[in-house]
């Protein structure tokens, strides 16, 4: 091979370093417009409710740690671990028709619903969870009183069965 071969293989592989690099950078930013489930800061959630048809989980933010609604300890960061999830998780709202019934998203009685509040009681975020997408990369979800269909990635249902095996009740 001549140095001027080299010269253009190393030239081609420069120009493929860094368009690999502009594309990561890129996927590492959220795109415009989409704000994560929850906004403020995971340190001001006081109290986390998930309830869902098998039961009612209820995690307290304590002066060490979280406990459950008898004081009992949490087994793990789960609580925690939730909410970090959540400050992330950036939904992608999809266009939906206005007459798709809510059982086609899993919504209503079988539904499953996470509630994050603050140290007043006041709600930080209210969640309906629906099934998953067909490609079981996600759920379906709705924020409390809005009639937008939400896709949330499968990140929640992770963090979700941790909060259920990590409870002190389990």
């Amino acid at each position: 091979m001549t140095w001027s071969g080299t010269a253009r293989l190393a030239a081609v592989l420069a120009a493929l370093i860094a368009v690999t690099w502009l594309v990561e950078r890129a996927a590492d930013r959220p795109a415009a417009g989409q704000a994560p489930l929850l906004v403020a800061p995971p340190e001001r959630a006081h109290r986390i409710e998930f309830e869902e048809p098998a039961g009612r989980l209820i995690a307290v933010r304590a002066t060490v740690g979280w406990t459950d609604a008898r004081g009992h300890a949490w087994r793990s960061d789960a609580p925690d671990d939730l909410l970090l999830a959540l400050g992330g998780l950036r939904p992608t709202a999809l266009d939906v028709p206005a007459d798709t019934p809510d059982e086609e998203w899993g919504f209503g009685a079988a539904a499953m619903r996470l509630r994050v509040l603050d140290d007043r009681g006041g709600p930080m975020l209210a969640l309906e969870i629906g099934r998953r997408n067909p490609a079981w990369t996600g759920r379906y979800a709705r924020r409390a009183g809005a009639p937008g269909v939400l896709l949330v990635g499968a990140l929640l249902d992770w963090e979700l069965d941790k909060l259920r095996a990590s409870s002190p009740s389990s």
